[in-house]
């Protein structure tokens, strides 16, 4: 329908560097009104519109953040092991990588962060875009605003028809930690942000490979864990 990559390469609307990984990493999706789809650029982090005819604009741009690098340190084993990591300053800046997209209840779009390296815990955040933004650039932009913080590693948002958004982490240790050559996942949360008050609660911790949830008319959530072990895949039901 649409060639993203293409997109990106031409207009690359966060303007970071386009470096040695992929320049687009389409992530998410979601449908509107009329056939037109919103699509959350993981690699550009960009919030993108594209309509039927293939047609690719830019909504909003999600900013980099100076955040602190122990994590990443600690998971290299610093100051001990002598890793490359182990030389990072206190804090560099961390890209947004916009994961998740989800159309709210009030018509506006919600997109989730899982920031890049060096994977900060508690840093991620969730921002409201105007429906009528286009070229936003998040961060400076009055059409774009935080209304939910303090996560970790967002891979996945959800609404519930009680208006809730359901925000999900992959893992409370971050993306980093369960990196092959790390192995230090605890699991993965799910938290239900209250609408208007957005008051987060965590509802669920310590899911393995946590990458994504839906909930039914009846607000149950389902979750899928373990998704990225071939064959090993569950999906369950939140107490």
């Amino acid at each position: 329908v649409a060639d993203l990559f293409a997109f990106e390469l031409a207009v690359n609307p966060d303007g970071n560097p386009v470096g040695a990984d992929p320049p687009s990493n389409p992530f998410d999706v979601a449908v509107l009104t009329g056939g037109s789809a919103l699509v959350a650029d993981a690699a550009g982090n960009s919030l993108l519109l594209v309509d039927q005819r293939g047609t690719v604009d830019w909504i909003a741009t999600l900013p980099n953040q100076v955040v602190p690098t122990d994590n990443a340190k600690a998971l290299f084993g610093c100051p001990g092991s002598g890793a490359p990591q182990c030389g990072l300053p206190a804090a560099i800046p961390a890209q947004g990588v916009a994961t998740s997209v989800a159309v709210g209840p009030d018509g506006a779009f919600y997109v989730g962060e899982l920031k890049g390296f060096p994977a900060p815990l508690g840093q991620s955040r969730v921002w409201r875009i105007e429906p009528t933004a286009r070229h936003a650039v998040c961060g400076s932009s009055p059409a774009c605003q935080v209304v939910a913080a303090g996560f970790t590693s967002i891979i996945d948002l959800a609404f519930g028809p009680d208006g809730a958004l359901y925000v999900v982490e992959l893992d409370e240790a971050s993306w980093l930690a369960i990196e092959p050559n790390i192995n230090q996942g605890v699991g993965g949360s799910v938290n239900r942000c209250a609408p208007v008050t957005w008051v987060c609660t965590q509802i669920a911790t310590g899911l393995p490979l946590l990458t994504s949830a839906a909930v039914d008319a009846q607000n149950r959530v389902f979750v899928v864990t373990n998704a990225l072990v071939p064959g090993a895949v569950d999906i369950s039901m939140i107490p």
